[in-house]
């Protein structure tokens, strides 16, 4: 390691370190500073002493424990934001970051098109919507604390907190976007959405042959599983819409019972 050291005079006493220093890891070489101000140390025990010091080095490290797996999948605004918020926390701009961290909260609210008016209320439906749990907004909330006191009264966050608020907002971000699609993937996941319901049913269909008058259960077969709770009224709605012609491949039925079952269902036949 290559250094130079200056120290203060009698006029102001300090120690200063300028640096060329290496990773004993990577082997990765850097810039330091590292500034000790001694003339304003100030007892905090019987034998100790605080003192108050600047280190940095350049080019800042990366930290890879902000990075975000499937990051690419993310709409642009969300990862513009985010980028740019891990930025700022490299460059040691605490109040910026906890600006974008509350700022990229309410990109995603945006995004998923939950109304609300201001960011609270966002968050609380956020949780209604189903989107992230009741826990989840709780901590939510904290964040938007942390960037209010940041905007309003502009308060520099410790990088304790921010430590922290980082790691909430990346698992808002895998929840809303990049685990449910690798879930979604992967995984049998429950569908609750119409959108996700009716290309469930088209893609059945593609398996059916023409006249096939059938069902939803039928349909679906094993995968009636996945359907939420709402499934009486997503079928309702897929009802009302095939009965209006909204979806040409396929066309009501009669209303009878299905495989000896007491009961009478709405079938549909494959066009």
């Amino acid at each position: 390691m290559c250094e130079a050291i200056q120290r203060g005079d009698e006029h102001y006493d300090f120690w200063m370190q300028h640096a060329v220093v290496e990773c004993r890891g990577c082997a990765t070489r850097s810039f330091r500073y590292h500034y000790r101000d001694i003339e304003n140390a100030f007892p905090i025990s019987d034998t100790e002493w605080d003192m108050p010091e600047d280190v940095e080095n350049y080019p800042r490290l990366e930290d890879k424990s902000l990075s975000i797996d499937g990051i690419e999948i993310v709409p642009d605004v969300v990862r513009m934001i985010y980028l740019e918020t891990v930025s700022a926390i490299y460059e040691g701009s605490l109040i910026l970051a906890g600006l974008g961290l509350r700022g990229t909260i309410e990109a995603v609210c945006n995004d998923q098109n939950v109304g609300g008016g201001n960011l609270d209320k966002m968050i609380k439906n956020l949780v209604t919507k189903g989107l992230i749990s009741k826990k989840d907004g709780e901590r939510l909330h904290a964040i938007r604390f942390l960037g209010n006191d940041a905007a309003h009264e502009i308060k520099k966050p410790k990088i304790e907190q921010i430590t922290v608020a980082v790691k909430i907002v990346k698992h808002l971000i895998a929840s809303v976007y990049t685990l449910k699609q690798e879930a979604e993937g992967n995984l049998e996941t429950l569908i609750s959405e119409y959108d996700e319901y009716v290309s469930l049913i088209e893609d059945k269909l593609s398996s059916k042959k023409s006249g096939d008058e059938l069902p939803i259960a039928a349909i679906l077969g094993r995968d009636i599983r996945r359907i939420g709770e709402n499934r009486a009224d997503l079928e309702k709605r897929f009802s009302t819409e095939v009965a209006a012609g909204n979806h040409p491949s396929v066309k009501l039925g009669k209303v009878d019972s299905f495989a000896g079952s007491k009961d009478t269902f709405q079938h549909y036949i494959k066009v």
